[in-house]
C-alpha cells in the first residue's frame, strides 16, 4: 500500500518518514497545494493535523484554535473523494461531565469532518518519543515542572504505538465514534514519580491551580487538574499491546 504524508516542514519528521517509504508533501491543510490532489486519489485519509498547543492555553486562544482546526478539516473535506474512507484522530481529555476546553480543536476537526465514512478515534494524552510526556519529563529534569493542585486526580494515557494501531484498526471499521485509552490510568502525582525515577529527577512540590494557570493557562490546568476518562467503545479487531509501568520510560526515549 503506498502512503503519502503531509507535513509542514522539511523536518526531522520529513525524513523519518521518508526513511521508512512514505511520500512526503510538503504544505498545510489551511492552504491549497499538491496536497489535495493526493488527498482527492486517496482511498483512505487519516487525519491528525491538529493545531499544536503551546503553554500558555488561555480561553481566548483555544477558540482561535478550534476555528483553526475546523477551517483545515473542512478544506480536506472539500478535497476528499466521495467513495474514500475517513479516519479522524482526536486529542480528547475529558471527566465525567465530558469534554474540556483542551477536546476543542479535536472536536471541531472531527465535526468538519463528519460523513457516513468518516471513523473517528478519540484518544488523551499519547506517550512516545515526542509530545507532551516528552516535554513533561524535560521540564522535571529542569526542575520546571511541579504537580498541579493534590494530584490525587487520573491521567487517561496511550501509547503510542497502540494510537496507531487503533487508527489502522479504525479504517477497516464500520463508520462511529471510537475511543481508546489506557485501562488503568496513573494519577497524576503517579505519573510524575515514575517519570521521575526513571529520568533520574528529584520529585517536584506542588503548586496551586490558580498560581499553576499564570504559566500554564487556564485551559491545561483545567486538563491536569481533572479526573481524565475517555469513553467509548475501541475499534473491532483492536488490542492493547502497552501499559505504561512497563513501557512509558522506554517510550520516550526511543
Amino acid at each position: 500500500m503506498a502512503v503519502t504524508a503531509l507535513v509542514p516542514a522539511d523536518d526531522g519528521t520529513a525524513r523519518a518518514l521518508r526513511e521508512r517509504g512514505v511520500s512526503v508533501i510538503r504544505g498545510d491543510l489551511a492552504a491549497p497545494g499538491p496536497w489535495q490532489q493526493a488527498a482527492a486519489d486517496a482511498g483512505v485519509i487519516v487525519h491528525a493535523g491538529l493545531p499544536q498547543l503551546e503553554p500558555p492555553v488561555r480561553g481566548r486562544q483555544i477558540t482561535h484554535l478550534a476555528r483553526e482546526a475546523a477551517e483545515g478539516a473542512r478544506n480536506l473535506r472539500g478535497a476528499i473523494d466521495a467513495g474514500a474512507d475517513v479516519v479522524t484522530a482526536s486529542l480528547w481529555i475529558g471527566d465525567a461531565d465530558g469534554p474540556l476546553q483542551i477536546s476543542s480543536p479535536a472536536l471541531a476537526a472531527e465535526d468538519a469532518l463528519a460523513g457516513d465514512r468518516t471513523r473517528a478515534v478519540r484518544m488523551p494524552w499519547p506517550y512516545g518519543p515526542a509530545g507532551f510526556l516528552r516535554d513533561v519529563a524535560r521540564g522535571l529534569l529542569m526542575r520546571r515542572v511541579r504537580i498541579v493542585g493534590s494530584g490525587g486526580n487520573h491521567i487517561a494515557l496511550v501509547g503510542a504505538r497502540d494510537a496507531a494501531a487503533a487508527l489502522a484498526s479504525a479504517a477497516d471499521a464500520p463508520p462511529g465514534r471510537y475511543a481508546v485509552s489506557e485501562h488503568d490510568p496513573p494519577t497524576q502525582v503517579g505519573l510524575v514519580h515514575h517519570l521521575c525515577a526513571g529520568i533520574g529527577a528529584p520529585r517536584p512540590d506542588h503548586l496551586p491551580p490558580r498560581l499553576a494557570s499564570f504559566t500554564m493557562g487556564g485551559v491545561i490546568v483545567e486538563a491536569l487538574v481533572a479526573d481524565q476518562r475517555v469513553p467509548g467503545p475501541p475499534p473491532p479487531g483492536f488490542a492493547a499491546t502497552q501499559e505504561w509501568r512497563r513501557d512509558l520510560q522506554d517510550a520516550l526515549r526511543s
